[in-house]
């Protein structure tokens, strides 16, 4: 006869030699049988070679079928467990079902009876092990895509800590957030500080900057514009640093997530120190030529003028309006206008420095000999970023 369940392997355990011999005789046309004579045997036999289902007496010498069910059982083997019980061990047979037994058949019972209990417990033993399968599937995809996030994780890490950048996210409804691990590195904020708040971050911020920032923040939360924004911190390392937040509103969900900001912050000192130094050179640039018996004058790459020339407008009483772009030329005498424009033409076309003699008419109306130089300015690229001079008098 063809296998009811293929494969299925069962073990019969009991001290009675000739129920041993019924039972091996009645299952093993369907399925593979093995056969232990006490509890002892069976639970080796389940190390060694563990079966689909175990079938038991109830009543065995030294270790009974309740004894062997709890050494299965402890083990947290999920192996399907049939009874064998007398009618006056019914009581005790059902018993046995609290104590995990799957099922029990009381004797004297037939083949076709033990057949139809033996196939329901099979298939129990078969989609507990799918189960099992499934589950052991599931977590290990549950650990392969934990490790793909702890991968992601350290990728942005490192990505964060290449830019220089720290993420930061802030749930308006229920005023939490969350930063990164470049956030607290940028911040000096404590690692081991895992409740982040705005009122904690809020003492990082340089006392004379709290102010400003609460409101901007409160301000960025009310109106749903996002922020921008750039503060002082005192870094417990680095001392005082110019940090630079950014944030894009991001609005609720249909899925009732609440409403946030998500944004970013980084470091910006250097480029603030950098701004310093650029403004004191500029306010040194613009004294200089406050005292200055020679007009300074910057140029556009292409030659127009763009800024304001105090003492171009004190020499001549041209004004920004009338001097600016190449209005200047109408200040030279009239016969000096073309050669000097060729000339300014020309240095522009070869990008070198250009020295000219003009008469410029004065505030007065009279005419003063002067000489005029220009030097190119390169950027990193080799063009030219601007035009600087003097025009000074020849006495």
């Amino acid at each position: 006869m063809r296998p009811i369940l293929p494969g299925g392997k069962i073990l019969v355990v009991d001290d009675n030699a000739d129920m041993r011999d019924y039972l091996q005789r009645i299952l093993s046309v369907h399925w593979s049988v093995e056969v232990a004579n006490n509890g002892e045997q069976a639970v080796m036999s389940i190390i060694n070679n563990p079966p689909d289902l175990v079938v038991t007496d109830m009543n065995m010498t030294g270790s009974d079928g309740l004894a062997l069910l709890r050494e299965i059982r402890a083990n947290r083997n999920t192996i399907p467990v049939l009874m064998l019980t007398a009618q006056a061990d019914e009581e005790t047979a059902v018993n046995g079902l609290f104590e995990s037994a799957d099922d029990f058949i009381v004797e004297p019972f037939g083949a076709r009876e033990l057949i139809t209990r033996v196939v329901a417990q099979l298939e129990v033993s078969r989609i507990r092990q799918y189960n099992r399968q499934a589950v052991l599937a599931s977590e290990e995809r549950y650990c392969q895509l934990y490790e793909n996030l702890q991968k992601k994780e350290e990728q942005l890490a490192y990505a964060q800590r290449a830019a220089g950048i720290g993420l930061w996210s802030y749930d308006l409804k229920t005023n939490t957030g969350f930063v990164t691990s470049e956030w607290r590195h940028l911040m000096g904020y404590p690692e081991d500080d895992e409740a982040w708040s705005f009122a904690k971050f809020l003492m990082c911020v340089h006392r004379d900057d709290q102010k400003r920032i609460k409101a901007t923040h409160w301000k960025a939360v009310n109106s749903e514009l996002g922020l921008d924004t750039e503060f002082r911190i005192n870094h417990p390392k680095k001392g005082l640093q110019w940090i630079l937040s950014r944030a894009q509103y991001i609005p609720p969900t249909e899925n009732n997530d609440a409403a946030r900001l998500l944004g970013y912050i980084m470091n910006i000192t250097e480029r603030k120190q950098f701004e310093q130094v650029l403004r004191l050179s500029q306010e040194r640039y613009n004294c200089l030529k406050m005292v200055t018996a020679a007009i300074v004058w910057t140029a556009a790459p292409d030659g127009r003028i763009i800024e304001d020339v105090p003492m171009w407008e004190a020499f001549t009483g041209q004004t920004p309006a009338e001097y600016k772009g190449y209005g200047w030329l109408n200040a030279l005498h009239p016969d000096d206008r073309d050669p000097t424009l060729t000339l300014w033409i020309d240095a522009l076309e070869i990008k070198h420095p250009i020295e000219v003699l003009f008469r410029l008419r004065l505030r007065d109306g009279t005419y003063q000999e002067m000489l005029a130089v220009g030097l190119p300015v390169f950027d990193v690229d080799g063009n030219v970023w601007e035009w600087v001079g003097t025009v000074t008098e020849i006495r």
